[in-house]
């Protein structure tokens, strides 16, 4: 589908980034109750709304759940999709927004950069810049980071959404470019939970713990469980990263290590027929780190295939969980029990 700009929504919604400022909008009286009155009309979640960013065309898609009341204030998921795939097929992929009709979320998409003759291994493809990883992306070191920090700060401003409920989530690369959000923007997300990707990135300067949630397929022919050692063939920053060297139990004891916690071993262990769950549940500022291994599970965990009939669908595993189990429920359980609001869990 051709990308189109909603011109009229985007001069609303980032006029005040043009002035250099991210303030409220004049016509929404913020309250403190957690409630906003606003006269706002909700977008296409069919039509990408852009802006610029660094000299790029930077875009998302926006959904409002059904029946949602815009006086009071809403969570906010941000979903990102995977190398070579693009906001519509993210949406597509994964069905996020039946979740969110449910649990009252707004879901935003937004859409990595493909950049035609960059030269990077898979050109023209859409990827983020998660660290050491990937495409276009990576190879013209895009400020992904910086686009997303920009996109949540004018959205969380501009709709009635509860800042202290900013999730973010994904798959492969987008798990990958989560997780380095958790690193360099926790003090705008309250809790990352996302699959089939390991931590790229290693500058931790900016952190401050917040919960997070790596769901791995054991049989993962892409981000392989025990190590994701092929990546290094066409990355070479990949070879200092230990979980992309080591795998899922690797990427969760550096989040571990990132968020202080308690013990050298998991202290919860809950083993299943179908996948199992270790965390630390011992963490600073009342904080959590949870690997979920599917024990039949590839490189696509959610109930839907990912299906392109392209050649390459021959060589992975993307068909789904065909409903086992429920992907955005188990990630929403998690994340939503979190708030930027409260230090500890939500009793």
């Amino acid at each position: 589908m051709r990308r189109t700009c909603s011109i009229l929504l985007t001069v609303i919604l980032f006029s005040s980034t043009i002035a250099g400022c991210t303030g409220v909008r004049e016509d929404v009286e913020q309250a403190s109750d957690g409630e906003a009155n606003i006269d706002l009309v909700i977008p296409d979640s069919d039509t990408y709304q852009c802006f610029e960013f660094e000299g790029w065309e930077r875009c998302w898609l926006t959904y409002f759940p059904e029946n949602i009341n815009l006086s009071v204030k809403s969570p906010i998921i941000f979903e990102l999709h995977g190398w070579a795939a693009s906001s519509f097929e993210m949406r597509n992929y994964t069905s996020i927004t039946s979740l969110a009709d449910q649990v009252g979320a707004i879901v935003v998409h937004p859409e990595g950069l493909a950049i035609p003759n960059s030269g990077a291994f898979g050109e023209n493809q859409e990827s983020w810049n998660a660290g050491v990883c990937c495409g276009d992306a990576k190879a013209q070191e895009i400020n992904d980071a910086g686009f997303l920090i920009e996109l949540v700060e004018n959205i969380t401003t501009t709709y009635p959404v509860d800042e202290n409920r900013v999730y973010f989530t994904g798959w492969s690369n987008g798990c990958q470019m989560s997780q380095r959000m958790a690193l360099e923007a926790s003090h705008l997300i309250a809790a990352v939970a996302c699959t089939s990707g390991y931590l790229g990135f290693t500058d931790n300067s900016a952190y401050s713990p917040i919960p997070v949630m790596e769901m791995h397929g054991f049989l993962d022919e892409i981000a392989q469980y025990s190590n994701s050692g092929r990546l290094t063939l066409f990355e070479e920053d990949a070879r200092t990263i230990e979980a992309v060297q080591n795998g899922a139990h690797e990427n969760l004891y550096d989040w571990a290590n990132y968020n202080d916690c308690e013990g050298f071993l998991p202290d919860s262990n809950q083993p299943g027929a179908v996948y199992s769950i270790q965390s630390f549940t011992s963490c600073e500022n009342g904080t959590e780190v949870v690997l979920l291994t599917s024990h039949g599970g590839g490189h696509n965990l959610y109930v839907n295939d990912i299906c392109d009939g392209v050649p390459y669908d021959f060589i992975w595993t993307c068909t789904g969980n065909q409903g086992l189990y429920d992907t955005h429920q188990i990630m929403w359980d998690f994340m939503s029990r979190f708030s930027k609001e409260v230090n500890e869990v939500d009793a």
